[in-house]
């Protein structure tokens, strides 16, 4: 079944009780006001219908949004009392359920790896139906899929077209399971976007992907060109994605957050000619509090001599001096050598920085600078 063969039976039970006057239009319309949308444009831009029965989900049917949509089209309140009970039992009885993008992607976005850590607070709350129901059917393979979940899959690819990144994104995850290669593979594709210039892919549509031995190369090129899309519609999550897994540089025009890791962004930014972009992401890790970024800065990115000592003022004030030596005994993997574990010793560690001299009013200056960034860093960890 598609969805407007679902319109038409919704449109047909209601003529059948006695609601003769309401549009095809208006159908879609109360649809979406049972699903609890003020509008079926609200619902399209949102969510999408899905092979679920509505009973099997514990959704309440919006009888209220209903009787006001009736009444919005004209219909006396005597009719809109009448066609809301009466559409509310055809639902329960053999409607489909609603489900929202932002859900779909909640469920699915289980493992977002080292560039984006699910905010609990943020993420849209997840009914129990769509994990145990709609999530487990989708992954069992991909000729299942698309013979048991045809309503959803054409819903998402509706609302791609129209330019709804979240939807896009949505059918990306979907696909994941399916269309996903390792790490390399994805690097390298990167690499030929960046190389033409175009981070964007022609689109591939379900009915496109055929059976047979080219199937998984159409899934993996749909899957990707949905990923894409949704980071070109500026979709946060999928920025970070997308910089993940191909080396997107889109997600240099977002604000610096949290749970973006400056080491990443700032090699980013470098390998697209942005240095003073990856100077920007590691200055916000020296004002955290980071000697390491302190030292790059310092070393790397040739700082001004009063920067460079407002660094070295601050590293003191943390205990961590950048112009004192550093060295430890590490093992062959880079990390601290454990005696316990024994094998082969190396020295490992930095020599302290050395720095020309500040003007005393200039020295000054550089240690009340640190001193407020020591201030802040201090606040910022009692707050925490």
């Amino acid at each position: 079944m598609n969805i407007k063969q679902y319109a038409f039976q919704v449109h047909a039970h209601l003529r059948a009780q006695g609601s003769t006057s309401l549009t095809r239009s208006q159908i879609h319309e109360l649809l979406a006001a049972a699903a609890g949308f003020s509008t079926h444009a609200a619902f399209h831009h949102q969510a999408t219908w899905c092979d679920v029965a509505w009973r099997d989900t514990g959704l309440v049917v919006d009888g209220g949004r209903i009787i006001q949509r009736c009444l919005q089209f004209g219909i006396s309140p005597e009719e809109a009392k009448r066609v809301a009970p009466c559409l509310a039992n055809f639902l329960e009885a053999s409607g489909y359920a609603p489900v929202r993008f932002d859900e779909i992607i909640a469920a699915l976005a289980s493992d977002e790896g080292e560039w984006m850590e699910i905010d609990e607070r943020e993420s849209p709350v997840v009914d129990t139906w769509i994990s145990t129901i709609l999530i487990s059917r989708m992954q069992q393979d991909f000729d299942a899929l698309r013979g048991e979940l045809p309503l959803l899959l054409e819903g998402l690819e509706a609302a791609a077209a129209r330019g709804v990144a979240a939807a896009h994104l949505a059918t990306a995850y979907v696909l994941d399971a399916y269309g996903d290669l390792p790490e390399e593979d994805g690097h390298r594709f990167g690499r030929e976007l960046r190389r033409r210039g175009q981070w964007s892919t022609e689109p591939v549509s379900f009915a496109e992907i055929a059976e047979g031995v080219d199937s998984f190369i159409q899934v993996v090129a749909k899957h990707r060109y949905h990923l894409l899309e949704a980071a070109r519609g500026k979709d946060r999550r999928a920025l970070l994605l997308t910089a993940e897994r191909y080396g997107d540089p889109g997600v240099l025009e977002l604000e610096p957050s949290d749970d973006m890791d400056p080491y990443e962004m700032a090699d980013l930014a470098d390998a697209n000619g942005r240095p003073e972009l990856a100077y920007q992401w590691l200055a916000i890790r020296a004002r955290s509090g980071d000697v390491a970024a302190m030292r790059t800065l310092i070393e790397d990115r040739d700082e001004s001599p009063f920067r460079a000592w407002v660094w070295m003022h601050l590293s003191r004030m943390l205990g961590r001096d950048l112009s004192q030596d550093r060295f430890e005994a590490i093992n062959e993997l880079g990390r601290p050598y454990d005696d316990d574990v024994g094998g082969p010793a190396y020295v490992g560690g930095d020599d302290g920085i050395e720095l020309e001299p500040l003007a005393a009013d200039e020295n000054r200056r550089a240690e009340e600078e640190a001193a407020q960034l020591f201030a802040a860093i201090e606040e910022h960890y009692e707050l925490n």
